[in-house]
């Protein structure tokens, strides 16, 4: 038996990591990559190197359980969404599974060395027709940033003001707005970003999709990434009226405003809008 968005939603937790474990597998490809199975049924290219997120895909089927089961949940058949921070895929495919063949799915991945990864998942996976891949960051304006990856972790990607920096890889790459993007499709439906710090910028890119459709937004957000948590959390409370948390048990809580603007613990945090 394969494993469905539908199952992923509607199972308890505890069953749907069972039942995810129990079909993860891997397969070293050689040149430092490694087949995996992800969400009991996708075939995922990883890197050998990443210990911070294919480590643990690699061994248990899936990552952030809570967030998975969420947007199981949230997305639908025929839906137009938006996966902002896509890395290796892995909520691209899960959400490419659950619009169908009539839905679209937007992977925006700047990052060259795993956006070329991204796009031979896709293929592997028959979600070419359904998926278009931005090789792109986003951000306010159109132009050009410097990206840098620490070793090991490219999942912690984020845009710097130089070059130089140790630790990791640095590029140069374009910036766009996820305003443009969204002007080739008549309607976004759900919008999940995890930038690395990046959102403030992302979310000032994207003032007339929130107008044209009201999506939903599923931001990573960290109150320690921000000069001012406080004004970037009211301009999107501003746009959408309230917001919840996605708690890391999977409840949905309304929004303690207080806890979630506290930069003392320098966690992130997953906020809800629409």
């Amino acid at each position: 038996m394969e494993l469905y968005p539908h199952h992923l939603a509607s199972w308890p937790r505890s069953t749907v990591e069972a039942a995810i474990r129990r079909r993860a597998q891997t397969a070293y490809l050689g040149d430092g990559i490694v087949l995996a199975r992800v969400l009991g049924r996708h075939k995922m290219f990883l890197r050998s190197t990443d210990r911070g997120f294919a480590c643990h895909v690699m061994l248990d089927g899936f990552w952030e359980i809570w967030l998975t089961q969420h947007l199981a949940r949230c997305v639908k058949p025929g839906m137009t969404v938006v996966d902002v921070g896509a890395n290796f895929g892995y909520f691209t495919l899960l959400m490419g599974d659950a619009v169908g063949e009539t839905g679209r799915v937007i992977a925006v991945e700047p990052n060259p060395d795993t956006e070329a990864l991204l796009q031979q998942t896709v293929l592997l996976n028959g979600h070419q027709s359904r998926t278009r891949i931005v090789p792109h960051a986003l951000g306010a304006r159109a132009g050009r940033a410097w990206l840098y990856a620490p070793d090991g972790e490219p999942k912690n990607a984020t845009l710097v003001g130089s070059t130089g920096l140790k630790g990791g890889r640095t590029v140069e790459v374009s910036t766009v707005t996820l305003d443009a993007v969204a002007l080739e499709h008549p309607r976004i439906d759900l919008v999940k970003i995890d930038a690395e710090g990046g959102e403030l910028d992302i979310v000032a890119g994207m003032r007339l999709l929130i107008a044209r459709d009201h999506p939903a937004i599923v931001l990573e957000f960290n109150a320690a990434r921000y000069d001012d948590p406080r004004g970037f959390l009211d301009e999107l409370l501003a746009g959408y009226g309230t917001a919840r948390e996605l708690s890391l048990d999977g409840t949905i809580l309304p929004l303690d405003a207080a806890s979630v603007l506290d930069k003392a613990p320098r966690q992130d945090r997953i906020l809800l809008f629409g």
